[in-house]
């Protein structure tokens, strides 16, 4: 978290440093004259292997060195992975250039025991000789999805260039992380890991170089798996990749049925599903940075229960510090008595616990956790070899290098030992991309300096002043020995918000172990950490899933943690934007994901932060929390956002077995939690840039108000019928295929509109304070009928919390033709019973009886539904039930 705005503009100081291409250029390298192919074309088990070099035509300084100094000879490695994925590298033949780690901590490539055929894959790859292009076709219907032709190919050491035709207006999703609307449009994202609070437009926290094209109603993907900083320009016709460094690795996916969920399943095929969450995960937390004592903690516990707006987990920032030292406690306001206690008080009512651990540990040769470090040798070092010194919270830190064979076990007995003195169900990993608060390795020879002040606290003569010192130290550092690239400074300076590479982070030329600089594996700090603290909570308690809250991730993290979209401010464009940013990590294989509700940064209002409540309660990660300079945005403070928060949360606990079920999907499939409507809908081409309103899901659709002042929402509607949560009245019954139907609804201040998709049938439990007092409610069932009086539905059930489940249930339902059936998999023994059912549509007027066995039981008419109560049916075995 950054915990203070502020604006720092890097200036260089030094003539002829570039520090911030401001007015990144959106144009291709145009005089580049590209590869042209040499020699044979070898066909391959996997594919094809073609030799490159480089094309001069005869002039041997045009195209020549454009950003960095030309390789000239290349092999591209073409191989049909699956039907559905075909791998395209093009790298350096001498392989000097870095890849991605092919391990945990980066990028684990599958081992393909058998290559797609050519009779069965549905992705072909055709190409040019001079000047080498390639096409990726879909097979199916011999569209390109990715068409190199007459664009430049660059590649030099510190800049590679591609492009890729695509069509006028394409609907391209994806890119990130970035704030911004859902739908890409001309604009550049940059992908460089950098600590800031969510600017529109700029490279925030993440690194996914990933994108999504809806064409013509079929999807497609395409990945560049690179660690390295980059542009990727998004302009009319065209998508330009500009990277300074590494290989071109492309994956390119295109499921034979071209659904977006089907592609979701093919991308998390390749970079790992998202993980599985535990029950007590999906309930309502409550965050602040700034409680001034644990008292105060303990405070907001109490209210929100006096208010009875449901509360599951209680979290505590970096306030219960000993001087902001992680594993440490402040013995005046967060004393370790009564921090341990608060925990164990939130357990015995069935509540959870969690608490931040930052990456950076203070240098201080009385912290316990850095003499280890330091006697393990785990710390990131300078080019000269000695430790790296920045400075975070608590003064000048070092930075766990989590590739040193030392570091697992270093971070995994700090870790565990921490876990079991405090008892927290769960980590809080943040400030990973990894923050800095100076430039280069500030604290050198500063060890036990104790605090600092910070950056932003001197003015801006003394920030000029600081900046050209730590500058002029970092330059005279100097490169690791035997490295030939500029790290500080590469000539082609992308689009990075910091302006400098080394600005708020470690230095491009800092070393991890193997000599690696910081410059090739920078976007890869937050992911390693988060699956090296995973592990080691895996090793602290074998039996429960473990709870880790990233900030900063990379390809593939969701199947090791959560992540939050960071430090947001208390606007409505970011309420707005929240649904793009949470759709974006659902694309990205992180479904367990969600915004800081009411705003991180600014003061909120009580009109926002009740709008933010409603849709807030739904995110797949559901928290409140601001920072220290905000005023308080409890949700119990202002009565009507007390009573939209009732609403809203109960609605979610409500729904928390329909959930739980996307999430298993999501952990065993890779589709997403929320989906925005064109992934659901892709046919329907007036839905491409609608990221105001989500589906949870399939069956359930949100359309909250995102403005201020309005009380009305203007909601789109595909085809079916729709009926309101609340009313179960149908809103909209549209019969006419590919076609969207606008609605304006009515949404005064406390309500969100909700609507369920006719033809769903929706696993529910009766809201309750905590989650596990809602689960241990009945299962109700409501069916919401179709045109056809037809309904279908999914129940998955399992104990809520192991990390290897034992056993399970996995139940579908339908109704069709006055029948209830459910068949499946019966297999976890201790599921709650089914206590009632409701159905919904104009046809269920005629009902008047339900059939279970030989037991008639009749109905409760309610208007456009009927509901059969007082049941007791077991979720142990398959059973039938006749509508009469």
């Amino acid at each position: 978290m950054t915990k203070v705005s502020f604006i720092f503009v890097a200036i260089a100081l030094l003539s002829g440093q570039v520090l911030c291409q401001t007015d990144a250029t959106y144009a291709v390298s145009t005089s580049a004259p590209g590869y042209k192919i040499n020699g044979h074309v070898e066909n391959t088990e996997a594919g094809l292997q073609i030799p490159l070099t480089f094309n001069s035509n005869g002039n041997k300084k045009t195209g020549v060195d454009i950003f960095g100094k030309t390789i000239k000879d290349l092999v591209v490695n073409v191989e049909y992975e699956t039907e559905e994925r075909l791998h395209v590298k093009i790298s350096d033949k001498a392989n000097k250039q870095y890849l991605v780690p092919d391990s945990p901590l980066g990028f684990e490539r599958p081992k393909v025991k058998h290559y797609a055929s050519s009779k069965d894959r549905n992705l072909d790859f055709q190409y040019t000789a001079k000047p080498f292009n390639f096409k990726v076709i879909r097979k199916n219907d011999k569209v390109a999805i990715f068409d190199t032709s007459n664009l430049p190919l660059v590649f030099e050491d510190q800049y590679l260039e591609l492009s890729t035709k695509v069509p006028k207006d394409a609907n391209i999703y994806g890119f990130g992380e970035v704030t911004a609307p859902f739908k890409r449009t001309t604009n550049i994202t940059t992908i460089w890991a950098r600590d800031n609070p969510d600017d529109f437009y700029r490279n925030i926290y993440g690194a996914h170089p990933y994108y999504q094209e809806v064409r013509d109603g079929k999807a497609h993907g395409a990945l560049l798996m690179s660690s390295h900083g980059m542009d990727i320009i998004t302009t009319e016709g065209r998508i330009t990749y500009k990277v300074i460094g590494g290989v071109l690795d492309f994956y390119f996916f295109a499921p034979k049925s071209g659904t977006p969920n089907d592609l979701s399943i093919a991308y998390t095929d390749l970079i790992g599903k998202p993980m599985m969450p535990s029950h007590w995960m999906l309930g309502w937390h409550h965050c602040r940075y700034g409680y001034k004592d644990i008292s105060s903690v303990e405070t907001v516990i109490k209210k929100y229960k006096e208010a009875n707006i449901p509360l599951q987990t209680a979290w505590v920032d970096i306030d219960y510090m000993d001087q902001t030292k992680d594993f440490t406690f402040d013995n005046i306001k967060f004393p370790r008595d009564k921090m341990i206690a608060l925990g164990k008080q939130l357990h015995k009512h069935g509540q959870n616990y969690v608490v931040m651990v930052d990456p950076a540990i203070s240098a201080n040769s009385t912290y316990e956790p850095y003499v280890r470090g330091t006697e393990m040798d785990v710390w990131i070092k300078n080019a000269d070899g000695t430790d790296f010194i920045g400075e975070v919270w608590p003064g000048f830190t070092t930075f766990p290098d989590w590739w040193h064979p030392n570091a697992t076990k270093y971070w995994s007995k700090e870790i565990i030992d921490f876990v079991d003195l405090l008892g927290v169900d769960g980590l809080w990993v943040d400030m990973n991309e990894p923050a800095s608060f100076c430039l280069g390795s500030c604290g050198t020879g500063k060890i036990d300096a104790g605090n600092q002040p910070y950056r932003w606290t001197y003015t801006e003569e003394e920030q000029a002043q600081n900046h050209t010192r730590w500058e002029k130290e970092l330059i005279k550092m100097g490169n690791p020995p035997g490295e030939e690239r500029n790290l500080l400074y590469p000539k082609y300076a992308i689009n990075n918000g910091g302006g400098n590479l080394s600005e708020f982070t470690v230095a491009t030329t800092a070393l991890h172990y193997g000599d690696i600089p910081h410059y090739d594996i920078h976007n890869l700090y937050g992911h390693a950490e988060g699956y090296i603290t995973r592990n080691a909570l895996i090793k602290q308690n074998k039996k429960v899933r473990p709870f880790v809250l990233t900030r900063s991730s990379f390809v593939g993290s969701g199947k090791n943690v959560g992540h939050w979209t960071g430090d947001n401010h208390s606007f409505w464009s970011y309420l707005k934007n929240s649904l793009a940013n949470v759709l974006n990590f659902q694309m990205f294989g992180v479904s367990y994901s969600g915004a800081d509700v009411c705003g991180f940064n600014d003061n909120t209002t009580e009109e926002l932060c009740t709008r933010w409540m409603e849709i807030g309660a739904f995110y797949p990660f559901a928290r409140n929390h601001n920072n220290n300079a905000a005023v308080d945005q409890e949700p119990y403070l202002w009565e009507s956002t007390a009573e939209a928060s009732r609403i809203a949360i109960n609605a979610r606990y409500t729904l928390l077995p329909y959930f739980y079920t996307l999430f298993e999907e999501s952990n065993r499939l890779g589709t997403g939690v929320w989906r925005p409507l064109i992934f659901e809908y892709p046919a329907y081409e007036e839905l491409s840039a609608n990221d105001v309103q989500t589906l949870v899901g399939s069956d359930i659709l949100l359309s909250p108000v995102l403005d201020e002042g309005e009380t009305i929402v203007k909601a789109q509607f595909p085809g079916g019928i729709w009926y309101d949560w609340y009313t179960h009245e149908a809103t909209v019954d549209n019969q006419s295929k590919n076609k969207v139907k606008s609605v304006t609804l009515d949404a005064p201040l406390t309500h969100i509109p909700i609507h369920i998709r006719g033809g769903a049938i929706i696993p529910t439990k009766t809201p309750k304070y905590t989650v596990g007092e809602t689960y241990a409610t009945p299962y109700k069932l409501i069916i919401a009928l179709d045109s056809k009086n037809q309904a279908n539905g999914r129940l998955y059930i399992d104990d809520g919390e192991s990390l290897n489940v034992n056993s399970c249930s996995d139940i579908d339902f339908t109704y069709k033709t006055g029948k209830l059936k459910a068949s499946g998999k019966f297999d976890y023994k201790k599921a709650e019973k089914i206590g009632s059912i409701t159905l919904i549509g104009k046809s269920t007027s005629k009902l008047e009886s339900a059939r279970i066995g030989k037991k008639s039981t009749k109905l409760t008419h309610s208007r456009n539904s009927v509901t059969v109560e007082g049941l007791s049916i077991d979720l142990n075995r398959s059973f039938d039930i006749e509508f009469k």
